[in-house]
């Protein structure tokens, strides 16, 4: 996959891969209004919901796998996350008729998720905003343990909270994408598809 440059910069998640955060993000946000607001929501339709953001999240981690520019230990790592994810995602539409045993599958992929951003954003060298990426996991890593701990018997509450922690993570991942995107506007000459490392 070809790397833009910026301000200097090597960044890792150029084109393809770049816009695939931006649909992802936009998807969470919408998932996460319908979460919190959805009026008389049962436990299979936050299933559904929790099930299609884990498999678009996990779907998301596998084509950065094989198209971002990472070491092959943290392809690795972020494949590994990419599975986890559609498989809690498959647990998900199954059904587990029970809030905690949701609000657990949604918990552990974010910690998981969160852990493995995290862990990028401190290795990958020249990785744009990698210090903001790296709270951005501790805190999606955080917000996982807490969800997956806290019990969670009301529906209600439940969808309030993991939808408004799905708004905010899809506004951390929308901004990402705006910033770098922003950064290269500033700089046309390099056009998103110059390979600037054979």
């Amino acid at each position: 996959m070809p790397e833009t440059e910026i301000e200097g910069r090597t960044e890792p998640l150029a084109g393809g891969a770049r816009q695939m955060v931006l649909v992802a993000g936009a998807c969470s946000m919408i998932m996460g209004v319908a979460l919190a607001v959805w009026p008389h929501k049962s436990l299979p339709t936050a299933e559904m919901l929790c099930g299609a953001y884990l498999l678009l999240h996990g779907v998301l981690q596998l084509i950065v796998t094989f198209g971002a520019r990472f070491a092959t230990a943290l392809r690795v790592l972020v494949f590994v996350s990419g599975v986890l994810s559609a498989a809690l995602a498959a647990l998900c539409f199954a059904g587990g008729n029970s809030t905690q045993l949701l609000s657990l599958w949604i918990g552990s992929a974010w910690a998981i998720r969160g852990t493995c951003h995290a862990t990028v954003a401190v290795w990958v060298e020249d990785l744009r905003g990698g210090g903001r990426q790296e709270v951005v996991g501790l805190a999606t890593m955080a917000l996982g343990v807490t969800i997956g701990v806290l019990p969670s018997d009301s529906l209600d509450a439940l969808g309030w909270v993991i939808g408004l922690c799905l708004i905010a993570i899809g506004s951390t991942e929308v901004l990402g994408v705006a910033v770098v995107r922003h950064g290269a506007v500033a700089f046309p000459a390099l056009a998103p598809n110059t390979r600037l490392n054979p």
